[in-house]
């Protein structure tokens, strides 16, 4: 058997640590078969095991709630209004809970923030077409209506037939968009975008809805509130990013200019502050290898994406295929600092296996570190095997454990994260945590997601994998993970803001019982985000059903940051 022998010592099995970054099956469930059952990529430390009895492929199908006892006012009108929590999982079957009925339609958030708010209508009977329009706003609303799209769970998969599960609504995307159909036994959600300007005063601001009932001609007026504090958040320090391939993997249709600029700016509204780039277009040296950085599309998508607020000097993005030697890397670098851009990170073997042939491709690019940083995906084993190789490691989601963080100090190199294993439709509470308290807990230096869209638009194919945004005519249509990674930025942003103010505070006791919370909020954070995950077999139920957050309920993210921003206020009291 093949093996590599890591600078320390260790033999690594090559066949044992190829780890893989695909969902797929091994075949026709077998009750011989043996593999990981549980959300890939696995570390390297989950033992194969055989086929689980059905029982427990039945743990990933959430438990129907019971329908709850509506008021007379909800029965008179044929459905019950509830506000949810975007951060919990929505489903078009799972009725409201009372905390869902009793939840006040409060929007908190500093200027300068786009704040979602869920209304949800239940129908206790046919009530046909209604419409959701804004009446009376302080500021700009916009209003979505959530998709769902249903399917079996546990799904067939491969000749596995498991009986005793039910029908779920998947929740999507969110097309712009106000109407929607009532019925009985199911939900009917719109995502209501509230952008709140920077200049916007601290004060609390009421917001008015009509909800438009056609078949009965009868006007239903909502009211809500939005509270804006007296504080704004810095931008995020780190590297969150969306792996995007436009010009090779998105049809011309939407490569307009008006396109792509809403792109960058859409990717900026979400919190994001690098990229990547695939220098396809045309390469940035000649012939002769002089540096043609002028007129290159490449380079003029840099400074679109600068204009629109994506990037920034301060945070590097990624360059790929673009085939560096030391002389040019030397001279792209001292060029991209002269004009102010980016520093570009030269991308080398994306999710290398452990072999050879890997160590010496990146053995060769050794004299460009003197001029330039080389990143990575990778997997755990491969950070370990690689170490010395790589200044910036972006390890898979879920595989970042504390051996892992512990080398990347010992070498000195970034650690960030990426994840290609998830969706990217309707796991809002997975999606929240990743961006959110998993990067921060973490100390992690980037944020990344393959990827911003390939292949699928809203016009054409819409069941999508891999894929957060949906490419059309009007512009970017969001999945509700999308609105979600957006949410957890923001959580990050906090976060980060609370420490600069209990760095600025340290003797308050204020700053100090906040640090004390902080402690306690990162020590139950989970390096393995699919922890306790059930199993499953068809690839989507797992990434769809298990929340990923582990020590943590969905509601509990709303809750973190809503103390966050208690203890920001009174410490921004104290000058």
């Amino acid at each position: 058997m093949a093996v590599l022998t890591r600078r320390f010592g260790t033999l690594i099995p090559l066949a044992a640590a190829c780890l893989t970054f695909c969902l797929c099956s091994t075949g026709a469930a077998q009750e011989t078969e043996l593999r990981v059952w549980s959300y890939p990529p696995h570390p390297m430390t989950q033992p194969l095991r055989p086929r689980p009895p059905d029982e427990e492929f039945l743990k990933i199908v959430p438990p129907l709630r019971p329908i709850p006892e509506f008021s007379p006012d909800d029965v008179e009108q044929g459905m019950a209004i509830w506000w949810g929590d975007y951060s919990q999982l929505l489903f078009s079957e799972q009725p409201p809970t009372p905390e869902d009925l009793a939840r006040q339609p409060v929007a908190q958030t500093p200027p300068g923030e786009d704040e979602p708010l869920i209304l949800g209508l239940w129908g206790i009977e046919d009530v046909g077409l209604v419409t959701l329009r804004v009446k009376e706003s302080a500021f700009p609303a916009t209003i979505r209506h959530v998709e769902f799209a249903p399917r079996y769970v546990p799904t067939r998969y491969q000749g596995s037939d498991i009986e005793g599960g039910r029908t779920i609504g998947f929740a999507t995307h969110l097309p712009e968009s106000g109407t929607g159909e009532v019925k009985q036994g199911a939900n009917t959600v719109f995502w209501i975008n509230l952008q709140v300007p920077p200049e916007t005063a601290p004060e609390t601001y009421g917001l008015t809805f009509e909800l438009i009932v056609h078949q009965r001609q009868e006007i239903v007026e909502l009211s809500a509130t939005v509270e804006v504090r007296d504080f704004t958040l810095p931008r995020a320090d780190i590297a969150y990013g969306m792996y995007f391939r436009p010009t090779t993997q998105v049809d011309e249709r939407y490569r307009t200019p008006e396109l792509m600029r809403a792109y960058w700016r859409d990717m900026a509204r979400h919190g994001m502050t690098s990229a990547t780039l695939y220098n396809y277009q045309k390469p940035l040296f000649d012939e002769n290898g002089a540096l043609q950085l002028d007129g290159n599309p490449d380079i003029q998508r840099v400074q679109d994406m600068i204009a629109d607020g994506l990037l920034t000097p301060d945070i590097p993005i990624m360059l790929l295929s673009c085939g560096l030697d030391e002389q040019k890397a030397k001279v792209l670098s001292a060029e991209l600092k002269e004009r102010g851009l980016p520093e570009f990170l030269q991308y080398t073997w994306d999710e290398p296996p452990l072999s050879k042939k890997v160590r010496d491709s990146l053995g060769a690019q050794q004299p460009l570190r003197k001029h330039t940083r080389l990143i990575t995906a990778l997997n755990d084993v491969a950070a370990m095997a690689y170490a010395d190789l790589l200044d910036v490691w972006v390890v898979h989601c879920g595989l970042i454990s504390p051996e892992i963080q512990k080398l990347a100090q010992e070498y000195d190199a970034e650690v960030w994260t990426y994840t290609c294993t998830a969706r990217g439709m309707g796991n809002a509470p997975f999606n929240r945590f990743y961006a959110g308290l998993y990067t921060w807990a973490l100390g992690l230096e980037g944020n990344f997601i393959w990827c911003y869209h390939e292949h699928y638009s809203w016009e054409g194919n819409r069941n999508a994998t891999h894929v957060w945004v949906l490419p059309s005519d009007g512009g970017p249509v969001p999945s509700v993970e999308w609105e979600a990674r957006r949410e957890g930025v923001e959580d990050y942003r906090l976060l980060k803001y609370l420490e600069s103010l209990i760095a600025a505070h340290a003797d308050s006791e204020v700053a100090q019982e906040a640090q004390a919370w902080l402690e306690e909020i990162r020590g139950r954070v989970d390096w393995y985000l699919a922890r306790n995950c059930p199993p499953y077999d068809y690839p989507w139920d797992g990434p769809e059903l298990c929340p990923m957050c582990p020590n943590f309920e969905p509601e509990e993210l709303s809750q973190v940051r809503a103390r966050a921003v208690q203890y920001v206020l009174q410490l921004s009291e104290q000058g």
